[in-house]
């Protein structure tokens, strides 16, 4: 964290914060997912629809990595973004198990992918013979920050919705749709550092 280590490596630091990003939209509705499924959707035999997502999402995820190969991470970083936000507002429509589980895959697949390509990024412009000394770093930015952000936004829209249920003796929150119009919002701010690191390439290219 050290200003002139962040100066020296900005492409690192950007990528970094491209996956913060993510992974502070992604938890803005993961905490809240199977009680949205089962009290808002009313949907309880979840396991065959979460399951169906999942792997599905993953088959995707690894066949994408041939187009990341051969077009580049940074480049395919923005149709996987728009894929995953397009997959997020398909899920604030989606109500019956069939159209959950298509937005599903559409939501978690260009997740798996905006993944990819960030981590890739990270990995990429780690400095040579570093990788160890930037681990901390990476969780700071994939776990700590996004899971003391994320989760605060989706429990603060959830709390507008005035939607509760009983669960022994204890009222609480209904988890309901516009939780993954939130997440669909932060994950737009995923311009801003892939905007930022494309002018770095550029830029390098250039010299």
């Amino acid at each position: 964290f050290r200003p002139a280590v962040i100066r020296d490596n900005p492409r690192l630091y950007l990528s970094l914060a491209a996956l913060g990003v993510y992974c502070m939209s992604q938890q803005v509705y993961m905490p809240y997912l199977i009680i949205y499924i089962q009290r808002f959707l009313g949907i309880t035999d979840y396991t065959l629809l979460l399951a169906g997502v999942l792997i599905v999402s993953s088959v995707l995820s690894v066949l994408a990595g041939r187009p990341i190969d051969r077009f580049g991470k940074l480049r395919c970083l923005v149709p996987a973004g728009i894929l995953g936000f397009a997959g997020l507002v398909l899920m604030y429509f989606a109500r019956g198990q069939w159209f959950v589980l298509a937005a599903g895959i559409v939501m978690l697949g260009g997740g798996m992918v905006i993944s990819a390509c960030c981590n890739g990024l990270i990995r990429d412009y780690t400095p040579a013979g570093k990788a160890g000394l930037f681990q901390g770093i990476r969780i700071v930015f994939q776990v700590l920050l996004p899971m003391v952000t994320g989760p605060y936004i989706g429990v603060a829209v959830i709390g507008a919705t005035g939607m509760t249920y009983e669960e022994l003796g204890v009222v609480k929150q209904v988890p309901t749709a516009e939780i993954f119009l939130a997440s669909a919002a932060v994950l737009v701010l995923l311009a801003a550092p892939v905007y930022f690191l494309r002018k770095q390439v550029r830029r390098g290219a250039a010299v």
